[in-house]
């Protein structure tokens, strides 16, 4: 692990953001999570932001992720020093996973596999998604 250090000002500054940010007690483990990993200001966006917007925030996208997808957050926090670099983390997979489903669902349309082949193989995109 790098280790990251920062002037107690920051850190401070930090612990103001946060909590001026209103964020919820679901967002404890993530953001002890990520200081242990340099990443100590909350991420941008508001209470009110939503996954759903056009262009959702880092704090919308992160909050899906600590509903949906707990164990993916943790493996893109523990490889990541941003929010930035997580959410990117985030969306690689979660695009593999989907790309992996469609690849797997045309195949069995076109008779190139068994059916059920094509049940094991949803099963195992599944319990990665579980998993994470």
């Amino acid at each position: 692990m790098t280790e990251r250090t920062f002037r107690r000002d920051h850190w401070e500054a930090a612990q103001v953001a946060w909590k001026e940010g209103r964020f919820s007690d679901e967002w404890k483990p993530w953001r002890h999570e990520a200081a242990m990993r340099g990443i100590i200001y909350p991420p941008e966006g508001s209470r009110w932001d939503s996954w759903d917007d056009d262009d959702p925030s880092e704090r919308a996208m992160l909050i899906r992720a600590i509903r949906e997808t707990p164990n993916l957050l943790s493996r893109a926090i523990a490889a990541r020093h941003s929010w930035a670099g997580v959410i990117a983390y985030v969306i690689r997979e979660r695009d593999d996973w989907a790309a992996e489903l469609a690849r797997s669902e045309r195949a069995t349309e076109s008779g190139e596999r068994d059916p059920h082949e094509a049940t094991v193989a949803l099963k195992r995109i599944i319990e990665r998604i579980a998993a994470s």
